[in-house]
């Protein structure tokens, strides 16, 4: 892969060019010429609990500058991509915004931590900045203002189908394992799942908070095994998975799982065969059954370009870059201003863009909806789940 590389405070940097618009670099007023470099800060957590994923998503949005690159560039303009590691640390992120709000980036970028989204985003609305959040599935991000969108659907809109499948195939009851210092589990464990359970007809048998940077789950694990459920939710994120399941197998449970988009890019091999029929919702899987076709040409075109295999991180990082790509090529050869970018985003978002997660990915309220896909890891390997709606998410076609 080519890159012009920027060095950024604590972190590496990447330099991009994109698709076949014409368009410019500026800061919040004035435009551009040709030859230009337009700049994009992208602060993403490539340190700490959320590096797992972090990390992934920086290699999307890098491969997708990298791919439009090759075309030439746009207009002759390049995109300067500057990555700035936010050390999945709530007082780093905002610091990182502040910086970048300061600086001549026409807009920002950011993956992946509820906590700090929320943090971030009123700084960016507040600036007129515009601010592409990934990941980050907690309500308040896109409700911040209309320089501020999420570019992955809320998870838990995914769990009515999920919840579906497993009660279809016999569970009535579900204990539910959750970490209490992340946003999106803490809604999901303690809104989203009840609600969804009582409208099935699922008892719930346990609710056992944990802290992620735990080490030791024998106990919560111990509480919801004797609590007996068919099935058992466990919200945790990174090195916590394994952990997590390891602790409820060992406790005596052994009925299917299931989860976040967490337990994906990877995160349940360290676990293998302890978290076969472990399921959850997805954005993107790297198979070729994935049910749209923009998502298996991205997987393909993916592992042509680097050798392996994409993950539901590395599908939304380019996802990001290719919903700014269309707000640029909507500019085309007018100047490009943070108020432009502003408004360009909205016209893409009122009609769609092809992305990796979905074809069109579409939004409502700013925040995308795409079609989703149920997982089944088998104990080995990430498997497109049997007997599952397509789409995952009806109110997609809706």
């Amino acid at each position: 892969m080519r890159h012009r590389a920027r060095t950024a405070t604590c972190l590496l940097a990447a330099s991009v060019a994109i698709l076949t618009a014409a368009c410019g670099s500026s800061g919040s007023s004035g435009g551009s010429a040709a030859g230009d470099v337009l700049k994009i800060t992208y602060i993403a957590d490539t340190s700490g609990p959320g590096a797992f994923y972090g990390k992934d998503y920086v290699a999307g949005a890098e491969y997708a500058v990298d791919q439009v690159n090759a075309e030439g560039g746009v207009g002759g303009r390049t995109l300067d991509l500057e990555v700035v590691d936010s050390a999945s640390d709530q007082q780093t992120a905002v610091g990182a915004m502040t910086k970048a709000v300061k600086s001549d980036s026409s807009a920002v970028m950011y993956a992946l931590l509820s906590q700090n989204a929320l943090a971030m985003a009123p700084i960016a609305q507040r600036s007129k900045v515009p601010f592409i959040v990934g990941q980050s599935g907690v309500d308040g991000i896109a409700e911040a203002g209309d320089y501020v969108y999420r570019t992955t659907t809320s998870e838990g809109r995914f769990y009515e189908a999920m919840l579906s499948t497993l009660h279809d195939q016999g569970a009535s009851s579900t204990a539910i394992l959750y970490a209490s210092d992340n946003p999106t589990a803490v809604t999901n464990a303690t809104k989203t799942i009840p609600a969804i359970a009582e409208k099935l007809g699922m008892t719930i048998t346990e609710t056992v908070p944990v802290k992620t940077a735990d080490t030791d789950y024998s106990q919560p694990a111990s509480r919801i095994a004797d609590s007996s459920p068919d099935v058992v939710a466990d919200l945790t994120f990174g090195p916590a998975v394994t952990t997590s399941i390891q602790a409820l197998r060992e406790a005596g449970f052994d009925g299917p799982l299931y989860g976040t988009s967490a337990l994906g890019a990877g995160a349940l091999k360290p676990a293998g065969a302890a978290a076969k029929d472990t399921y959850y919702p997805s954005v993107f899987i790297p198979s070729p059954k994935l049910p749209w076709a923009s998502g298996t040409s991205f997987l393909s075109e993916y592992q042509k370009a680097t050798g392996s295999a994409p993950s539901f991180s590395a599908a939304g990082g380019h996802d990001q870059v290719m919903f700014l790509v269309a707000a640029l090529q909507e500019i085309g050869e007018g100047d490009v201003t943070r108020e432009s970018v502003k408004d360009a985003l909205a016209s893409v978002a009122g009609k769609g863009f092809v992305g990796a997660t979905g074809d069109p990915v579409r939004f409502v309220d700013r925040a995308a909806v795409t079609p989703g896909v149920l997982v089944r890891w088998d104990g080995e390997a990430e498997t497109v789940a049997p007997d599952q709606p397509s789409p995952l998410l009806a109110a997609y076609t809706g």
